[in-house]
């Protein structure tokens, strides 16, 4: 299934900001070294990585921002499609909640988390497209998810 590009215009089932043109041409503006696919996958990487953005606190009118897309989000979308396209789920992970933790003890074995606990701990952050898009969320630009049971 192709992908359905929104414009500005509120376009109903649109997957993406841009198109696997678009994401190619970000990663060779970006990127030293392209993370190469083919079609399908760069499109299925496309639409996972407008579903980590729609859960983003948008502080703006999500996905039309009032008729112009800014390519800051443009931009983003590509960084994040190109994660999910060199480690595929990592920006929405199948996980069991839990914290990580470290070896601290030898003889009886002792654990101590560190770290966060939860599903935000085991999130991968990709700092380059969240730092584009913080002037567009709420707050300083970090994303709440929810849990749920």
């Amino acid at each position: 299934m192709a992908l359905t590009v929104e414009t500005g215009a509120g376009i109903d089932g649109a997957s993406s900001f841009i198109t696997v043109a678009e994401f190619d041409a970000v990663q060779a503006d970006y990127f030293p070294s392209p993370i190469n696919g083919t079609q399908a996958e760069k499109e299925s990487a496309l639409r996972r990585a407008w579903l980590a953005m729609k859960v983003m606190g948008w502080s703006k009118s999500f996905p039309s921002f009032g008729g112009t897309i800014p390519a800051d989000v443009k931009v983003a979308q590509g960084i994040l499609a190109r994660a999910e396209l060199a480690s595929p789920e990592s920006l929405q992970p199948n996980i069991t909640p839990g914290q990580q933790k470290i070896l601290t003890q030898v003889g009886e074995i002792g654990w101590t988390p560190t770290g966060q606990g939860g599903i935000d701990a085991q999130r991968s952050v990709v700092t380059m497209a969240l730092d584009l898009l913080k002037p567009y969320l709420h707050g300083n630009g970090q994303t709440r998810y929810l849990i749920r049971a």
